[in-house]
């Protein structure tokens, strides 16, 4: 899980870990830091925020797609630029979510992309 944003992180972890089909492997702040962690925690799927100081998540999901061709990505993102999620879909996102959809939608999506991979 990558996420600069350390109260909306402790969110996602909360959300996730109490909803019993997730355990969360590595919490990344940035983009780089998730690459690395991704590649020593070897994760079932990335939750990874588009908007990030330093490698922002378009470019660190291009580096975990080119090592993790099926790692599932979802991207979230706060702001709703069509851009920026067309980008970040390019670079290997499997889905998106808005931050204010994330209790509602996350671990659907999440589940949703599990199953395929594990078909």
């Amino acid at each position: 899980m990558a996420e600069d944003d350390e109260s909306f992180l402790g969110a996602l972890v909360l959300l996730l870990e109490a909803d019993g089909r997730f355990a969360v492997v590595a919490e990344a702040r940035d983009g780089r830091e998730a690459v690395e962690l991704a590649a020593d925690a070897k994760p079932q799927a990335v939750v990874m925020d588009i908007e990030m100081p330093g490698l922002d998540g378009v470019e660190a999901t291009r580096a975990l797609r080119s090592v993790s061709p099926a790692l599932p990505i979802v991207a979230v993102s706060g702001h709703d630029y069509e851009e920026r999620v067309l980008e970040i879909r390019a670079a290997g996102a499997d889905d998106y979510v808005r931050k204010a959809r994330v209790p509602d939608e996350l671990p659907e999506v999440l589940a949703t992309l599990l199953a395929r991979r594990s078909s």
